[in-house]
């Protein structure tokens, strides 16, 4: 509410009284904010200046942030006043302070990394400690002494076949020993590697083939169909075994090459276009990355870290290096093994691990599992990859003491993760925070003109720093539309995530929603263009549209609305038949809803 009142409002001239005005403050306020404003004359009747007032609600504002209200619409009103030709909405409304505090306090990250290649970090811990124990899988176990070993022999067979610094190699295998060892195989040669999940459907991995068009294939027939003659050479590493007569003493080609700018991976993600796109992501990223992980969550030797997410999602990178670089133990999961909560918790119960990550969908079905509660070796536990609720966050607390749990967000685009914050139970707030900045990361809310918004403002989130991909595979335009220059660094880019978020008053972020269609489901990223370009890719169909329903809460499913082609006869289970045939399993639709109309 704004109120402005002439001085003489409230008068009350009559003969033979004396009357004065007597200001009654309410008990309660009638509405959020009311700002109070009455002219002011002098005894000639001359404009004097205005008086003001700020009345507001206790359930919404605590003093300081109504004091800082306050504040910005005078500073607003100085502003207007000194510059009256200027357009409203270049006027500034931070002060000085807030903005240091903005863009350099709650940014200073800066740390130290090694300048090394992940595949130098994990020869220094082979010497190190070669024979410890680095990776367990359905009761085997690879020390790493054996499994560097294992991957020098294979290094020096994929350099035979073309792979090296500047290059692609696809690896599509399903979760084993040959798997770790191919990935860490790839990075010795200098190359980056591909992931591609055998359990997508054979157009999609076809699509990303002949988009980052590799120097070959890692792969096994048994779990992936081996592409044709046009496809890229092949590995069938299930069958050729060849490799393993070769020597076995370190080969790294990547050393002497900078680790700021070679890429380890290109991770692809959902195209709001229909096409999937791939990120680039450098060497130095996942490094800074993994040594912030082990500092902040104070990994060491003892610990045993579980790595169960997919290749093609991002997470898996850390679960896979980090315990290879600190002298950790990986426990690999079984292949599918990451969807079932009651057999996540028998393997971190047997197996003794001490930290895992799980995007909120999954945390939720553990924490509702029976065994979790058995799970007493757990003591570092990382949500991330979409929203974590407020009862979730203190159920997954209650039911595992001793466990610290860390709320964690960040795109592909920006290496695993940039921002990260530990969660307490019972904490204020309507939505728990997605935490401060990592090492060497700054982010930065800003406006539609590129400009700091003040504390509790939402804005569009912006990401700067070591993390920063290079951009996406072959994608010129969207590469520069994404990643852009950054106006508070000379020379730096900054990625464009399309979150909308706001900072706390203690340097927090809240992330709010999206600017785009791009959603969250069950941890992955989906782009409903994408969904909507597979259906629309039937012959029946006329006109589709597809949302995210959530009915209950926490369960978020994709329901397509269809309006079928005249004539056409088609239904349900044949339209999400054919777009499983297009589209990883994640993203076909739950529902499909034929209408008559799309509104």
């Amino acid at each position: 509410m704004l109120a402005v009142e002439p001085e003489t409002a409230g008068r009350c001239d009559l003969p033979g009284i004396e009357a004065r005005e007597q200001r009654l403050v309410a008990d309660v306020a009638k509405f959020d904010l009311t700002f109070n404003l009455k002219q002011r004359s002098t005894g000639e009747g001359t404009a004097d200046g205005i008086d003001g007032s700020l009345e507001y609600a206790l359930d919404l504002f605590d003093p300081d942030t109504a004091r800082a209200l306050v504040d910005r619409v005078l500073r607003v009103l100085h502003n207007a006043l000194s510059a009256p030709g200027d357009p409203i909405g270049t006027l500034d409304v931070l002060a000085a302070q807030e903005r240091e505090l903005l863009l350099h306090r709650w940014n200073d990250t800066s740390h130290t990394i090694p300048a090394d290649s992940l595949s130098a970090l994990v020869e220094a811990q082979v010497r190190a400690t070669p024979e410890a124990v680095a990776v367990v899988h359905e009761g085997e176990q690879l020390t790493f002494a054996e499994l560097n070993a294992r991957a020098n022999r294979l290094a020096r067979h994929l350099v035979s076949l073309g792979a090296g610094p500047e290059r692609f190699v696809a690896v599509a295998l399903a979760r084993s020993f040959d798997l770790v060892v191919a990935i860490l195989a790839v990075f010795k040669t200098g190359a980056a590697y591909v992931p591609v999940d055998p359990e997508y459907p054979a157009d999609r991995i076809s699509l990303m083939l002949d988009d980052v068009r590799p120097e070959l294939l890692i792969t096994s027939a048994a779990v992936v169909a081996l592409p044709g003659p046009d496809g890229p050479r092949v590995l069938d590493i299930g069958a050729d075994r060849e490799f393993e007569t070769l020597a076995d003493d370190d080969l790294d080609a990547t050393r002497g090459l900078d680790a700021a700018r070679l890429p380890a991976c290109v991770i692809y993600t959902s195209g709001s276009t229909g096409t999937p796109k791939g990120v680039v992501v450098t060497h130095r990223g996942i490094v800074n990355h993994i040594c912030w992980l082990q500092a902040e969550y104070r990994l060491t030797a003892a610990d045993r870290i579980l790595q169960k997410a997919p290749i093609t999602f991002d997470v898996s990178v850390w679960e896979l290096f980090l315990p290879l670089v600190t002298g950790a133990t990986m426990v690999l999961a079984s292949p599918g093994g990451h969807r079932d909560a009651a057999y996540l918790a028998d393997l971190i119960r047997r197996e003794h691990v001490t930290a895992a990550e799980f995007v909120p969908s999954l945390l939720r079905m553990f924490v509702d599992e029976p065994g979790a509660a058995l799970c007493a070796s757990l003591r570092q536990l990382v949500s991330g990859g979409e929203q974590l609720p407020r009862d979730l966050r203190d159920d997954a607390l209650a039911a595992l003491p001793g466990v610290h749990l860390h709320n964690t967000y960040g795109p592909t685009e920006t290496t695993i993760g940039v921002t990260s914050g530990e969660c307490v139970h019972g904490a204020a707030g309507a939505l728990v925070p997605i935490g401060r900045p990592n090492w060497n990361t700054r982010v930065f809310v800003l406006d539609e003109r590129l400009r700091p918004v003040p504390v509790g403002v939402a804005g569009e989130l912006y990401i700067a720093g070591e993390g920063v991909a290079v951009g996406y595979l072959g994608r010129a335009d969207l590469t520069s539309a994404r990643f852009v220059a950054c106006p508070f660094g000379a020379g730096e880019r900054m990625y464009r995530t399309g979150d909308v978020v706001r900072w706390t008053s203690d340097g927090q972020l809240d992330y709010l929603g999206r600017v785009d269609d791009q959603v969250k489901v069950r941890g992955f990223r989906i782009e409903l263009g994408e969904v909507e370009a597979a259906l629309s890719g039937h012959e029946s169909v006329d006109q589709v549209a597809v949302v995210v329903r959530e009915d209950r809460p926490g369960d978020r499913r994709l329901v397509a609305y269809v309006v079928s082609s005249a004539g056409a006869g088609v239904d349900a289970v044949v339209l999400r038949r054919h777009t499983a045939t297009r589209l990883p399993e994640y993203m076909v639709p739950s529902a499909v809803v034929f209408v008559d109309a799309l509104p």
